[in-house]
């Protein structure tokens, strides 16, 4: 079964895996594609194409059921950064449930659902398979995503879904915000830290290798209800990682840090914002507030809590304490050079030296990757290069 001819429906089509998968289904699969859109302004990369787009948001019912009505495939990209916490579980859970009914409801053969292999929590050492259990209990990115996996592999079990769901490692390239966008940017405003030196396993894999196991996921017989890892070949030690991504933006910024000392620069972060809080608090009048958030030092250290509280926080701290205070983050970037201490959900993965198993997806779905690391780079260093972000 190959998708020439077929219409599928990608849902996160505006998104950078979602927005890659597109472009290959066209260009190379020849499929008619449809694009469930909320937000037309951030469809400009896929609107060159002989594309129907068809407004709506998958925590909307009808619109899901709209947008799933005629096809033969359909590929679950979807998922909320920017959200509220509530926003995030919402578009999850209840997003997930209306693509899932809507299959079900007109029969379609196929789904797919990207999710990733963060549900496994912080990972052991050695060797990650699709049998691996799922460790302690994770960061929101992490809940939301094991809450959609369940669901839609119960509603396999229960209903029949005809779902396939796969897990991919650090996905980079062109247009990734995460892992290509945000890292250039981090070498850019501050020192990046590489625990123990950087010696812990990075599983990456580049977006053409993950849109390829996604094809290959929605045409291979048998392989119904299962959940396939996808990364690269080999992982590469963070080290290798920043590395690569400072000599394609010709920055040198990575700094080795111990846990300890990573430990006590958060600690050292969490005592500052308290002592900032405390401080705007006292000078709430809105003509000391814009004076005093106007001195350097006090921007540095606004740029610091910006960067680790989570939107949402970060949303109230402003609305509650800066008022209509002046503060422009970009300002101010590279003004200090900070370090960008991790959270505990990536402090464990830059210490990990786990090793992500690709054989079940090599094995059942005919996976090879086509992207060493080198090779990924290249072409995400000429992507950096266009995008002037060096």
């Amino acid at each position: 079964m190959n998708l020439g001819g077929r219409k599928v429906l990608v849902t996160g089509g505006t998104g950078f895996i979602g927005g890659r998968l597109v472009e290959k289904l066209v260009l190379e699969c020849d499929a008619q594609v449809r694009v469930l859109v909320r937000n037309f302004a951030h469809a400009a990369r896929i609107a060159r194409f002989p594309i129907e787009m068809v407004g709506g948001d998958i925590t909307d019912e009808v619109a899901v059921q709209k947008a799933v009505l005629g096809c033969d495939t359909i590929f679950h990209c979807a998922h909320d950064f920017a959200g509220t916490r509530h926003q995030q579980k919402r578009m999850a859970v209840q997003g997930i449930r209306n693509v899932s009914e809507a299959v079900l409801q007109e029969g379609v053969p196929r789904m797919i659902h990207v999710s990733t292999f963060s549900v496994y929590g912080p990972t052991a050492d050695g060797d990650l398979t699709e049998s691996s259990p799922w460790r302690r209990p994770g960061d929101l990115y992490t809940q939301t995503k094991r809450a959609a996996e369940r669901l839609v592999l119960d509603l396999h079990r229960r209903e029949d879904l005809p779902v396939v769901v796969l897990q991919p490692t650090i996905v980079y390239g062109p247009f990734s915000k995460s892992w290509t966008i945000a890292v250039v940017n981090d070498l850019k405003t501050g020192l990046v830290p590489l625990v123990n030196g950087g010696d812990g396993y990075c599983n990456a894999v580049y977006v053409d290798d993950v849109v390829d196991a996604m094809i290959l996921a929605a045409t291979q017989p048998d392989v119904l209800g299962e959940t396939f890892l996808i990364s690269g070949e080999q992982p590469v030690t963070w080290k290798e990682f920043y590395s690569a991504f400072e000599a394609a933006a010709g920055i040198r910024a990575t700094v080795a840090m111990s846990e300890e000392e990573l430990r006590k620069a958060s600690r050292e972060q969490a005592r500052l914002s308290n002592v900032i809080f405390e401080l705007l608090t006292l000078v709430r009048q809105p003509e000391v507030v814009s004076r005093f958030v106007m001195l350097p030092a006090m921007r540095g250290f606004l740029d610091i809590l910006r960067d680790h509280l989570e939107e949402e926080r970060w949303e109230s701290l402003k609305s509650r304490v800066l008022g209509n205070a002046s503060w422009d983050h970009r300002q101010t970037s590279g003004s200090i050079k900070q370090i960008h201490v991790p959270n505990a959900t990536r402090l464990a993965l830059y210490q990990s030296k786990t090793r992500v198993r690709i054989d079940k997806a090599r094995k059942r779905l005919g996976y090879v990757p086509q992207f060493d690391f080198e090779h990924g780079m290249e072409l995400t260093t000429r992507f950096i290069r266009w995008a002037n972000l060096a």
